[in-house]
């Protein structure tokens, strides 16, 4: 997808030791065994005689160490993977459902990233627990994307994070950076229990915990089973989470979840946008739909590419070729269409249109989510632009009839409402006033609209 060739190949820094925890979960009590100075007993491999069956048999996976490690059915682990196992068959039947569902449009990415260094192919599971593979998900704690990474985490793996980039939410640029340091953590433990612990709770934890309680045994999964009662809850849960997991996900009609339509995998064109840019505006100078070209790009967290830099832009398949002169095209005062705002202490959404010279019913149809005696200080408004519509995109090629707006029209028109749009928008489009399309359609400024509604355009749009 030539994620590499923009990113580059990312060299980890030493000593992983020192590596920030990937995530943070709230610190648990420890639970201490009845005689901590007693050295704990290292229980035999379970062997035929011994392990709990799952019900139905899952279908292996292919020369994976994981899954298919003797420890993964040691008894205490088994019972709570099959805890897992009943929670996905039945609580959380559907969550687990969409996952996989929308795991279909990176899989095929995620799989040879995985194959190019040799790692255990049940990883591709990893973002099913970690963000049910959706990349904008975003944790209490603040981990965030696929491999919710925390910000110190990103940064030091070479993410880039900033107001306008959030590279944790590029499943094409934080892939390769996470299961590179999958693969270091393997090196520095040895054992794919342990690495799986570290990535949850951090090297450096563990580390702490294998020198303080492991008895200098072997870095093996057993020593996970060593320690594991010294480690957090989450972390604790991790491994029995993972392999329950892996084993839905391989096999989901033998678990109940058959008839899943995954998916298709996504793909597309990367173009470079050259200084400030609004999706709308990329979408336009692509002849795309914008919430497609939302979708692709949501490390762009504001939808605004930065000014006085070059940004990795990715368009549906296809709209890349011309891109670059059809956005040459659109003057760059034209390029950005909205700006953002962060609400300060005793400002009113009256007192902030007025500094931006716009009305206040512009700013609340730009903001239909914002309740404004609600409005919190911190609280981010997108303020519209006014300005002259975007005419100057040749027309023809991918998206002719996306690439200027429609002209106006003697007799009323009826717009259907599609994802993403807003009054504000729609206005904008068919160049009417938004107070006369309000008043067209009996419509309040901070009315919520949904895809699917019908907006009634005026005549002379």
């Amino acid at each position: 997808m030539g994620l590499l060739a923009a990113c580059g190949r990312h060299i980890l820094p030493p000593p992983l030791a020192d590596a920030p925890p990937v995530r943070s979960g709230k610190p648990a009590t420890e639970v201490v065994r009845p005689d901590p100075a007693a050295p704990s007993p290292r229980p035999a491999p379970p062997d035929a005689r011994s392990r709990k069956e799952p019900t139905p048999a899952p279908r292996a996976l292919p020369d994976d160490p994981i899954v298919s490690s003797p420890w993964a059915e040691e008894q205490k682990v088994e019972e709570r993977v099959g805890w897992w196992l009943d929670f996905w068959q039945t609580r959380a039947s559907d969550r687990f459902k969409r996952a996989l569902v929308r795991m279909g449009r990176y899989e095929d990415f995620i799989d040879a990233e995985i194959a190019a260094r040799g790692l255990p192919p049940s990883l591709r599971y990893l973002p099913v627990i970690e963000a049910g593979y959706y990349p904008l998900a975003v944790s209490p704690a603040g981990a965030a994307g696929l491999w919710q990474f925390m910000p110190a985490t990103a940064r030091w793996l070479g993410l880039d994070i900033t107001p306008l980039v959030d590279q944790r939410f590029d499943p094409y640029a934080a892939t390769p950076l996470a299961l590179d340091f999958l693969a270091e953590l393997q090196k520095q433990f040895g054992s794919w229990f342990l690495t799986l612990a570290a990535y949850n709770g951090g090297p450096g934890r563990l580390e702490r915990a294998i020198r303080e309680h492991g008895g200098g045994a072997p870095r093996d999964d057993d020593m996970f089973l060593r320690i594991r009662h010294r480690l957090p809850a989450e972390t604790r849960d991790f491994i029995p989470k993972f392999l329950a997991a892996a084993r839905v996900a391989n096999d989901p009609a033998a678990y109940g979840l058959g008839g899943l339509v995954k998916d298709a995998p996504w793909t597309f064109d990367e173009v470079m946008v050259e200084g400030a840019a609004s999706i709308d505006v990329v979408a336009i100078a692509a002849g795309a739909p914008e919430e497609e070209v939302r979708d692709l790009n949501g490390q762009l967290v504001l939808g605004l590419t930065p000014a006085g830099s070059s940004t990795l832009v990715r368009v549906p398949k296809g709209s890349g070729s011309g891109f670059g002169e059809r956005l040459a095209a659109i003057p760059v005062g034209q390029r950005v269409t909205f700006t953002s705002h962060r609400v300060a202490a005793g400002e009113t959404l009256s007192h902030i249109a007025r500094n931006y010279r716009v009305s206040v019913a512009e700013l609340r149809a730009a903001n239909p989510d914002v309740e404004p005696r609600r409005m919190q200080i911190g609280t981010r408004l997108v303020v519209p632009r006014t300005g002259p519509a975007l005419r100057a995109v040749p027309s023809g090629g991918n998206g002719e009839k996306r690439l200027a707006n429609p002209p106006p029209a003697d007799s009323e028109r009826v717009y259907r409402v599609k994802r993403g749009d807003t009054l504000w928008l729609i206005a904008r489009l068919y160049e009417v006033e938004l107070e006369r399309l309000l008043a067209h359609n009996g419509l309040e400024a901070g009315t919520t609209i949904r895809p699917g509604d019908e907006i009634r355009i005026p005549p002379g749009g």
